[in-house]
């Protein structure tokens, strides 16, 4: 068996690499053009690592270019693998490979389906996984080929737990690598009962609400991080991005600053950061990014 990779972030890196070093056959690799770069948080280009790796490369805008469906036809997939796509595969490239298509999702399938998958993990405490699935119209819905599990730790931001999913999901391939070559992939069908949907976040979905509590705002602001637009409030006029926080110790904030109003900077240490009231508490901000004067 062999396969076709196609994708445009970090996870599709993390396939890439495990299915060389699986030994897999890869006929070649679809990639997300370069120019549309700053669409996609977390992009990766495919590019490099596959003329590497001496693969057979072509680039795309949409998935459904017609240049695509002629790429896959000359290439004859037996799988299509759809890493870290936030496109929608067209059926009828999915019918060119012999035995369909395989997506990849950071939860606990059936558990997290949807959109933004990592930032709704930390935003809820939610468990991590690497899953590797069958594609279906509806989405994330597809069997389950293999799925581990991914360790979610207390201070972790998105950067933090998408490299380890990645780390994860290329060792589940390798392991995976005996069954994708004899064409006995395991399947088990998700209970869709126990199904749980995430909605779409938007970088709006990354303003600090002052008033909440500490741990609330901390969760946001690593949810929101980097790769991802960053959770965000305003200062003096301008709008300051928060790419790093700490919560606050009792003992660092002076009883009277509890009287201020959330949102107000109670304390500022060249070493430390700002440190800002909450509904309940203090935050360090220990790495912020000022916009332009005027730009909220």
């Amino acid at each position: 068996m062999n396969v076709l990779l196609a994708g445009s972030v970090s996870s599709s890196l993390a396939a890439l690499e495990g299915l060389l070093r699986g030994g897999v056959e890869i006929t070649g690799v679809l990639g997300l053009d370069d120019s549309l770069a700053s669409r996609i948080a977390d992009y990766r280009s495919l590019q490099g690592p596959a003329e590497v790796a001496g693969l057979p490369f072509h680039s795309f805008e949409k998935i459904s270019e017609p240049a695509v469906e002629e790429f896959v036809h000359a290439h004859r997939p037996d799988l299509l693998w759809a890493i870290g796509l936030s496109q929608i595969v067209p059926n009828r490239l999915i019918q060119i490979a012999r035995h369909g298509a395989v997506g990849f999702h950071p939860t606990m399938l059936p558990k997290g389906r949807g959109r933004a998958p990592v930032a709704w993990t930390i935003l809820l405490g939610q468990s991590a996984a690497a899953n590797l699935f069958f594609l279906t119209e509806e989405p994330d819905a597809g069997d389950i080929i293999i799925q581990r599990e991914v360790p979610v730790r207390p201070d972790d931001y998105a950067e933090d737990l998408i490299a380890r999913t990645n780390q994860v999901l290329v060792q589940a391939i390798i392991e995976l690598s005996p069954f994708i070559k004899s064409g006995q992939l395991p399947r088990t069908p998700q209970n869709h009962s126990k199904a749980t949907h995430y909605p779409k976040r938007t970088a709006a979905d990354g303003r600090i609400d002052w008033g909440q509590g500490t741990d609330t705002i901390y969760r946001l602001i690593r949810a929101a991080g980097r790769p991802y637009p960053g959770a965000f409030t305003t200062l003096d006029g301008r709008r300051m991005t928060v790419w790093r926080a700490r919560p606050a110790t009792k003992e660092q904030i002076a009883k009277a600053a509890m009287a201020c109003d959330p949102g107000s900077v109670i304390r500022v240490d060249p070493t430390m950061g700002l440190l800002m009231r909450t509904g309940d508490g203090g935050l360090w901000l220990t790495e912020t990014e000022m916009a332009t004067s005027g730009h909220r």
